[in-house]
């Protein structure tokens, strides 16, 4: 099995009351799975069912739990590597609102 690490930018669906809010996000997304293809439809299933659709996939990557350990910065990042690993899945959305 291996972690995946997906960046997505997204939009709230119409029926995400976030949308009043906020116009996009950016979503990291840890799948841990053994086939890639899985791995992305895993985590496109988990980013819709939390009223978000995915317009672009920014970063795919492979990644191990030493690239969020050398740095402290990446804390947040190391969490959801982990919580991937125990789970089977984490994110974190990266919300922007919308211009004035």
């Amino acid at each position: 099995m291996a972690i995946y690490y997906f960046l997505f930018e997204a939009i709230p669906h119409e029926d995400n009351p976030e949308r009043k809010e906020y116009s996009g996000a950016f979503v990291n997304c840890w799948v841990n799975s053994s086939d890639v293809n899985f791995a992305l439809k895993s985590a496109t299933s988990y980013v819709n069912d939390q009223g978000w659709e995915i317009i672009d996939v920014d970063e795919q990557n492979i990644v191990n739990r030493e690239r969020y350990e050398e740095d402290d910065e990446l804390e947040e990042s190391l969490d959801c590597f982990d919580q991937a690993v125990n789970l089977g899945i984490s994110a974190i959305f990266y919300t922007w609102p919308y211009d004035d």
